[in-house]
């Protein structure tokens, strides 16, 4: 299972002097690292609300706009795999164009009522983006340079006991993200 783990994860324990937690101001956004330049296209909404009953799988989408006047390649990376999933994870946007995003969380722990107080720092989700040019894949586009813009979503929990699944949640994602 270690394989499902994302590299999100791996950067931030490279970068335990710069922690996650200690970037997140009283608002609840994650600020960017210092090296790290801000997102340059348009996201709504700019924080994640998981809402799901205990134990079970939580949806959240997001719309990200290409503002910019080049075709952009994106990433969306998490934390953890096990907990955080997107569809799609990469991809180009052409200017002027938008991409809907899914994200789906599943606690691997299906006893607790949500991830621990404090983790929603933590445990989180971020979008990369960098100028495509004529790069044919993502991992062409981002293998030229580091990324042109980076946002970390905030995920915020509402898990609500006795709350049933929606089972329709895959047909109510905007273009069947």
């Amino acid at each position: 299972m270690a394989a499902f783990n994302d590299t999100l994860r791996a950067e931030i324990e490279e970068k335990k002097e710069d922690s996650v937690s200690e970037r997140t101001t009283r608002n609840g956004k994650i600020l960017n690292a210092k090296d790290e330049p801000e997102f340059g296209m348009n996201i709504t909404p700019t924080t994640l609300f998981f809402k799901y009953p205990i134990g079970g799988i939580g949806y959240s989408f997001f719309t990200v706009t290409n503002t910019t006047s080049e075709k952009q390649a994106f990433k969306v990376k998490s934390s953890d795999n096990t907990w955080f999933r997107s569809k799609p994870s990469v991809g180009f946007i052409k200017s002027g164009e938008k991409v809907h995003v899914r994200v789906t969380f599943n606690s691997p722990d299906a006893g607790k009522e949500r991830p621990e107080r404090g983790s929603d720092n933590k445990n989180h989700v971020a979008i990369f983006h960098v100028a495509a040019g004529d790069a044919k894949t993502y991992k062409e586009a981002f293998a030229k340079k580091a990324a042109d813009g980076v946002h970390h979503f905030f995920a915020r929990h509402l898990a609500e006991p006795g709350a049933q699944v929606d089972k329709e949640a895959d047909e109510k994602a905007p273009n069947g993200a």
